[in-house]
């Protein structure tokens, strides 16, 4: 997976490209208001809004005074990058913000302006609606899940056997499984993905369908599955 950092120099690693001012980077991501209407009332009801992906075009030139067979070198360095942020993505971020990045994937094709001595590219890119934390954090067990963003995240909670009938209350939602999780076994649940699996097997029948949201500040977490316990999560901001 591709990760592209606007460094404090002013270089775009690893296309080795100097950034340009002109990229259309949007600060905040677009969103959709959400409505509908009731024969019950008069008008809309309004049901608030929901973030939207942004479009961003990334712009960078090379440095001037290239001959030919090193502008050719320079391009065939940046088209693999280019078809790995195609295929499978990447993250963007800035050095001098070293703690957040946000998901990218190319989203048409690299556009280039030739020029004797140099060229200029353009990389259209379609990002996440919201920037996430670089490192993942931790719970081990009981305590306090501290969301230091600025919207509600989702979590990843591991549950390692043997425990049978785990219960975990996590702010004021309770997680439940009815079942038997076996020593060298995990219950993984994802509560952005609404998945519960015992290993690779799907387990939601057994599971009573909590997949809480962790709002901004802190959220106690209390363990009464005798199990230990991880819970996984990166903080968001808009």
């Amino acid at each position: 997976m591709a990760m592209i950092t606007i460094k404090n120099s002013g270089i775009i690693d690893p296309f080795g490209l100097r950034f340009l001012r002109e990229s259309k980077l949007q600060l905040m991501a677009p969103t959709r208001d959400i409505k509908d209407t009731s024969d019950e009332f008069d008008g809309e009801i309004d049901f608030g809004a929901e973030l939207k992906c942004s479009d961003w075009i990334l712009i960078g030139v090379t440095e001037e005074g290239l001959n030919t067979t090193e502008k050719m070198q320079v391009k065939r360095n940046i088209a693999g990058h280019l078809n790995t942020l195609r295929l499978n993505g990447g993250y963007f971020k800035y050095e001098s913000d070293p703690y957040r990045r946000i998901f990218v994937r190319m989203s048409g094709r690299a556009e280039i302006e030739e020029y004797p001595s140099w060229f200029k590219l353009s990389i259209p890119l379609k990002t996440a609606p919201f920037w996430e934390s670089v490192n993942e954090n931790y719970l081990f067990g009981d305590g306090v899940i501290s969301n230091n963003g600025t919207m509600d995240i989702p979590i990843i909670i591991e549950v390692k056997g043997p425990v049978t009938n785990p219960k975990i209350i996590i702010g004021n939602e309770t997680i439940e499984f009815a079942g038997v999780i076996e020593e060298n076994n995990t219950l993984t649940i994802n509560t952005e993905n609404k998945t519960a699996r015992v290993g690779t097997v799907n387990a939601l029948d057994n599971y009573n369908d909590a997949f809480p949201y962790i709002p901004p500040g802190t959220t106690t977490v209390i363990n009464n599955s005798n199990s230990e316990l991880t819970i996984r999560w990166r903080d968001r901001w808009f």
